[in-house]
């Protein structure tokens, strides 16, 4: 089984960005994928379909490759929606 490279830093990290960019679904880029966390998951999976998963002490996430990444960007500024594209910060 995988192990999942997500943890609260990463976490902590997606909340630094949403308050700096309010209005903006954030996206985090990890490990080759971008991963949305709570209401930001729920707003990729209304648009795609995309599975949405529960991680202890993190909440809900929804995750995608990267390769799909222009599809579902389409998507979120077809329906109205910001869209910040982030790395994890380094330091919080």
């Amino acid at each position: 089984m995988k192990k999942n490279p997500i943890n609260k830093e990463h976490y902590k990290s997606f909340r630094t960005i949403r308050n700096k960019y309010p209005g903006a679904v954030v996206l985090l880029k990890l490990a080759g994928d971008y991963t949305a966390f709570g209401d930001h998951a729920a707003i990729i999976h209304r648009l795609t379909g995309h599975c949405l998963s529960t991680l202890p002490g993190i909440g809900t996430i929804c995750s995608f490759s990267f390769a799909e990444t222009d599809s579902i960007l389409h998507k979120l500024v077809k329906a109205g929606h910001k869209v910040a594209l982030c790395e994890p910060l380094e330091k919080l």
